[in-house]
């Protein structure tokens, strides 16, 4: 269970003025904790992403959208000195425009800095490999972006409470069992550079080593060049097929 003083560190990020102009961070408009909490939030959003990460019909363009606001919020609240901890597909509600919203983040730490090393309060669900070792950064942000990236584009899911080695290991199998790398063989309009770019991307964010992560600005800038890339290849091939 969350305990109060996490709790009440998320509660400062979702009720904060400034951190609510996000369009991608859910607004909470009333809470009340006592023997348990309870939340008002005014979203009518009916998916979560956890629902839709292996379906069929939740398409290429769908997975990177998501994934490229994603990494705008979290870009976004690096900015603004806030680490989360944890984000996972469950917490991440989907409207039919596919634009989503983050109501609920693992460890919450507020007014820290990208060099900034974050007492573990305490370990929750998914989390980076320095975790272990009691180091918290805004690159085990990275790294916990990197697992959703893996699980978007690979329409699988992955075991991640293994050891991070294990993990690393068998990520780097699954990668050299198709040409396409991490990404899944059914979206066959990403072509074989842009299945290697953002396989890369995926690498660079799991790194082992904290200090060889890029930032989630980096991320963020990536994620938009493969975005623009794989429009202007789609565009390209109906302009062919309509001649």
């Amino acid at each position: 269970m969350m305990s109060r003083v996490l709790l009440l560190d998320e509660i400062e990020l979702f009720t904060d003025e400034r951190a609510n102009t996000h369009p991608n961070l859910l607004k909470l408009y009333r809470y009340c904790y006592e023997t348990r909490l309870a939340a008002v939030y005014d979203e009518k959003f009916t998916r979560l992403l956890s629902d839709v990460l292996l379906a069929d019909d939740f398409e290429w363009d769908d997975r990177i959208k998501v994934a490229t606001q994603l990494a705008d919020l979290l870009a976004w609240l690096h900015e603004k000195r806030v680490a989360v901890g944890s984000v996972i597909a469950s917490c991440v509600m989907i409207d039919e425009e596919v634009n989503i919203k983050v109501f609920d983040f693992g460890h919450v730490s507020n007014h820290v800095s990208e060099d900034c090393k974050i007492p573990v309060k305490a370990r929750v669900g998914r989390e980076a490999p320095e975790v272990v070792a009691g180091i918290r950064t805004m690159k085990s942000d990275v790294y916990i972006f990197g697992l959703l990236l893996l699980e978007l584009i690979s329409k699988k899911k992955f075991n991640f409470r293994e050891n991070p080695v294990i993990v690393e290991n068998s990520v780097v199998k699954e990668a050299t069992l198709s040409e396409k790398y991490l990404v899944h063989e059914c979206f066959k309009e990403v072509d074989h550079p842009t299945a290697l770019d953002i396989t890369h991307l995926v690498f660079l964010c799991m790194n082992l080593e904290p200090e060889e992560r890029p930032t989630m600005k980096d991320v963020l800038d990536a994620l938009r060049a493969l975005s623009t890339g794989v429009r202007g290849e789609k565009r390209k091939r109906d302009e062919n097929e309509a001649e």
